[in-house]
């Protein structure tokens, strides 16, 4: 059993961060969680613009009930506490038709969007993934999607360029096949997946978070504190016992504790936070390649009138002449996001970096989008009551990229330094986004309980 007065700090109050920081104080340990932005959520937070909740990007919950993400509310026994929408109701738009999204093998042959015989193509790429294994799917991990579609006929590839747009928010030459395969078997009906996503029902993804956090806090000797700035980990006789801390401008204090989990991007941290002599030059060179981002420029706009009257959710363009890749429409999702009588709708492309750093060309993006969804919904502009774009970098491993996947990215450990742990979409997991971060905390936190039991 180990000492309820063992204290874990932790750096960060992402999805990762909270998710270990809960997982730790259900088996009886202290958390100080030091947070540097004014609220919990890190790249999930979202924000109030004109009375509608924005999220930071679109942020979903793959898989609904059989994400990492729902397995760590239902370790801490508060999956209940969370409503979620279902979001199944995703099509494609192909030369001025809809085609409804496949839920399952069975309505591939059904999915009219293709010719018959190219039904039978795709499904002859889709069934073994299916069915393969974990350990079939890692021998993959090297290879791009796009080198196994590439014999593909055009409209056959881009229905696989509009599942990477859902599954991974990028192109094929990006995605993994192993991540890929991955992302099929946990869609596999037959092997208990599913193909329904979830998304808070009250509005903004960061409500997990919230969530979370109201958790760890609930526990005596547990606490977050925003507005945390830590400036470096302190490491003794290798082991890490502690933090200092900015207190002010001009001052800083030391903060002790019985291990360290860093939950930001390793290459970030090992950057800020440590004293890069300690850790050599190779292990700085292996990290240092997990230094991969995507880039994305997107519009929320907000409406007077619901312009999808069939209440569909998300719609994937897959003409290769349409800019815009993604149409989330929110409050077909929850009405929550938005107030009476108003409607909110998220529309995107992926961009490299360089590309979302122009106002010029972000500003062209812009046009060219509103130009696409004007030409599916032709009363879009009327119903126009206000827009809001940006571009934003996820900085991240790119847990999907060939070679930098599951097991090839960053351990949760480092050989020569005791007590330091790290979490996060960059260490070793597999999935993108939020799932990534809560299945790197799952696969984490034994580890940390273990350390602290031997300690």
């Amino acid at each position: 059993m180990i000492s309820v007065t063992k204290k874990v700090i932790i750096i960060g109050a992402g999805i990762s961060g909270l998710c270990i920081g809960a997982v730790l104080v259900n088996h009886g340990i202290n958390v100080e969680i030091y947070e540097k932005m004014s609220k919990v959520g890190g790249r999930t937070v979202s924000t109030i613009f004109k009375n509608h909740i924005l999220d930071n990007g679109f942020h979903i919950m793959p898989f609904y009930k059989k994400s990492a993400l729902y397995q760590v509310l239902q370790l801490l026994n508060i999956h209940n506490l969370l409503k979620l929408s279902k979001v199944s109701d995703i099509f494609f738009y192909h030369e001025k038709e809809f085609f409804k999204y496949p839920k399952g093998l069975m309505d591939f042959l059904t999915l009219s969007l293709l010719p018959f015989r190219n039904r039978f193509q795709v499904l002859k790429l889709i069934i073994p993934m299916a069915f393969a294994t974990l350990k079939q799917s890692e021998k993959k991990d090297h290879m791009p999607l796009s080198e196994l579609t590439k014999k593909l006929d055009k409209r056959s590839n881009s229905f696989f360029d509009a599942i990477c747009m859902l599954a991974f928010a990028d192109t094929q030459e990006h995605v993994a096949v192993g991540e890929f395969i991955r992302t099929i078997i946990k869609a596999n009906p037959f092997r208990g997946g599913t193909s329904e996503f979830g998304y808070p029902s009250e509005g903004g993804y960061d409500t997990i978070s919230k969530l979370l956090a109201q958790y760890i806090t609930s526990f005596t000797g547990s606490k977050i504190l925003v507005n945390g700035i830590v400036k470096r980990i302190i490491i003794k006789d290798d082991k890490a016992i502690g933090i200092e801390k900015s207190s002010n401008s001009l001052s800083s204090e030391i903060i002790k504790g019985d291990c360290v989990i860093v939950s930001s991007p390793v290459y970030l941290a090992i950057r800020d936070l440590i004293d890069q002599n300690i850790l050599g030059k190779n292990f700085i060179k292996n990290v240092n390649r997990l230094n991969k981002s995507t880039s994305v420029i997107e519009t929320h706009y907000g409406l007077s009138k619901n312009i999808e009257k069939k209440q569909r959710q998300i719609v994937f363009p897959t003409s290769s002449s349409s800019t815009v890749k993604g149409i989330f429409f929110i409050s077909n999702i929850t009405r929550s996001v938005s107030p009476k009588g108003e409607y909110l709708l998220l529309a995107g492309t992926p961009v490299t970096r360089s590309e979302a750093y122009s106002s010029n060309y972000k500003s062209i993006i812009k046009e060219k989008i509103k130009k696409d969804i004007s030409e599916i919904y032709p009363n879009f502009e009327n119903c126009l009551i206000w827009e809001k774009t940006m571009a934003w970098q996820i900085v991240e491993s790119v847990s999907k990229e060939p070679g930098l996947v599951w097991k090839q990215k960053m351990p949760h450990t480092i050989d020569n330094i005791k007590g330091l742990f790290f979490v996060g979409d960059s260490t070793i997991s597999y999935g993108i986004g939020t799932d990534a971060a809560a299945h790197s905390a799952l696969l984490c936190y034994p580890k940390v309980l273990s350390f602290l039991n031997s300690d």
